[in-house]
């Protein structure tokens, strides 16, 4: 008899702890998730912030090599993703005024490219890349190297 009561009082202690279990388990897997929801956000911004390190790093060779229409068609592609993926979580962190001013440089550096002048361009590259460093982190990008 004492056997019968034995397992019965063993059976509930299991099932209990395993619900509670359950629980714990549930809440890690929500946590889990919104921490991944959340490295990804900062994932989708850093993949443009990249593509324009690396796209500034190509225009400077292009524009050394007098390779202008590359370097208009590059600065033009990375514009439409500037445009596409940082210039509104930008307007969003800092206003319309501030995320202009970096944009009309970006503007300055294809109107550079487009008329051939090979100092300018390079000015506003160095200049444009400053711009990249400095609006990185206010997005919540950690920019390692740039060059």
């Amino acid at each position: 008899m004492s056997k019968k009561i034995l397992t019965a009082v063993m059976g509930t202690l299991l099932t209990i702890s395993v619900a509670g279990c359950g629980d714990t388990l549930n809440n890690n897997q929500l946590n889990t998730q919104s921490d991944y929801k959340m490295t990804h956000a900062k994932r989708s911004l850093s993949t443009p912030f990249v593509d324009m390190f690396y796209g500034f790093r190509m225009m400077e060779k292009f524009i050394a090599n007098e390779d202008y229409d590359a370097a208009k068609t590059l600065s033009r592609n990375l514009d439409d993703e500037f445009h596409d993926a940082i210039l509104p979580s930008l307007i969003a962190k800092k206003g319309k005024t501030f995320a202009g001013g970096i944009d009309a440089k970006y503007d300055e550096l294809t109107e550079a490219i487009s008329q051939r002048n090979k100092a300018k361009s390079r000015k506003l590259i160095v200049e444009n890349r400053k711009n990249l460093q400095k609006i990185a982190p206010m997005l919540g990008v950690s920019v390692i190297s740039t060059k």
